[in-house]
């Protein structure tokens, strides 16, 4: 398969965008999403559609590419109508001709830390795979494909690739879990662990969050001292939580997180002890109306219907009337691991990480919001994803744990 590229232009033969609102119960509120229909003709497709947000590899021997295969070469007339097309996940879409009867549409998928595409295919893997193998069928050329793409509100867009990565992810998941993979992990957890989803439809018999083992591993990222100095951060533990499972799956990074094992009940404890804070510190940084702050919701629904929000956190069990972006939560997490230190092969708390918080948190989450409201027009995608503000964060925790361990010495 050709080298896939961030950014493609496509010729389709008929397109149209819905935009809606990405928060209906805000009034105020202005971030969109918008959702393109493009059919494109075979001829027109690109082969090189990144197709990272999809992690399952495609078979071409499977059977359902051998039936659309077959609809391809018997009843082509059919395919269209009777396949669901190709769904993608983009950071921009735009036309060169809009008014042209044959449209001409540019997709930019975005790239990561690495320089990769962040977008790409979301759904769609084995008729994208059979579209591939008969692209050189002159006889489909000018059949059309659907193609939708939807742009915008990039934490919608990376939750919509989580969810599709959950399902098709599952065999990888429940096969590391088969094959012991997390036994180290669970073994540190302790009595934590039974708060983990480990494979696919796993059911704990209780009636409160879990955590599924990816967002545990984006912890153990966000604290990787080895794979994120001071001058890197580790912002894919908000923008890309797959990615965080791949780096710990890589043979080559495993030793580094099994270093922070040890302290994994405390890295919980930790994270849920910031989350349940984050109002007390808001308003004593001098926060105004914390319910109303765009990626913090407090209630759901309108009139009658509206009820306020509770979340039970899964470890601690302590009830929070807020859900919380973790644009907000991760980048003061993140940066906790200036607070670790190596000794004889594992990573310790050289500053106890909840007495910190309690000195500085107000200071830390200040920060944030005053980022978010004053530089990314309070956009909670924009401030998550903004790594100069994760390095200003890192650099607070750096000058305050400084001070902290000079004045214990």
């Amino acid at each position: 398969m050709p080298q896939a590229k961030q950014i493609l232009e496509f010729e389709c033969s008929q397109a149209r965008t819905i935009t809606r609102k990405l928060n209906y119960n805000d009034p105020e509120g202005n971030e969109v999403i918008k959702t393109h229909f493009l059919f494109i003709l075979l001829k027109n497709l690109s082969a090189s559609i990144p197709t990272t947000p999809n992690p399952r590899q495609p078979d071409i021997t499977a059977k359902p590419c051998k039936q659309m295969l077959e609809t391809l070469e018997q009843e082509p007339e059919y395919f269209t109508d009777c396949n669901r097309g190709l769904l993608l996940i983009a950071e921009k879409v735009y036309f060169t001709n809009p008014n042209a009867a044959e449209k001409k549409v540019v997709i930019d998928f975005g790239a990561d830390e690495d320089g990769n595409p962040r977008g790409g295919l979301v759904d769609g893997g084995h008729t994208y795979a059979v579209l591939l193998e008969k692209m050189a069928d002159e006889s489909l050329a000018d059949l059309p494909i659907f193609v939708t793409v939807i742009e915008g509100a990039e934490e919608f867009a990376t939750k919509l690739a989580r969810a599709r990565n959950t399902s098709v992810q599952v065999a990888e998941k429940s096969i590391a879990n088969l094959e012991l993979e997390f036994e180290g992990i669970k073994k540190s957890l302790g009595e934590y662990s039974e708060r983990v989803i480990y494979f696919e439809n796993e059911s704990k018999g209780e009636d409160i969050a879990t955590f599924q083992i990816e967002e545990l591993l984006a912890l153990l990222t966000a604290l990787n001292r080895d794979l994120y100095d001071k001058t890197t951060q580790p912002t894919i533990v908000y923008t890309g939580i797959a990615t965080c499972f791949n780096k710990w799956m890589n043979k080559k990074n495993r030793a580094t997180y099994e270093k922070l094992y040890p302290i994994l009940p405390t890295i919980v404890e930790t994270y849920e002890y910031l989350y349940a804070n984050f109002e007390k510190f808001a308003l004593s940084s001098g926060t105004k109306k914390f319910g109303n702050i765009n990626g913090i919701e407090t209630s759901r629904g309108k009139g009658r219907n509206k009820k306020p929000v509770a979340v039970r956190l899964p470890f601690t069990g302590q009830s929070v009337r807020y859900k919380l972006s973790k644009g907000f939560s991760m980048p003061i997490f993140a940066a906790l691991r200036f607070l670790l230190e190596e000794r004889d092969g594992k990573f310790i708390w050289a500053v106890d990480p909840k007495e910190f918080l309690k000195k500085h948190g107000d200071k830390l989450v200040g920060q944030i919001l005053e980022a978010h409201t004053r530089e990314y027009g309070s956009n909670p995608n924009k401030t998550g994803k903004s790594k100069v503000l994760w390095q200003n964060i890192a650099n607070a925790v750096i000058i305050h744990s400084l001070e902290e361990r000079l004045a214990n010495k």
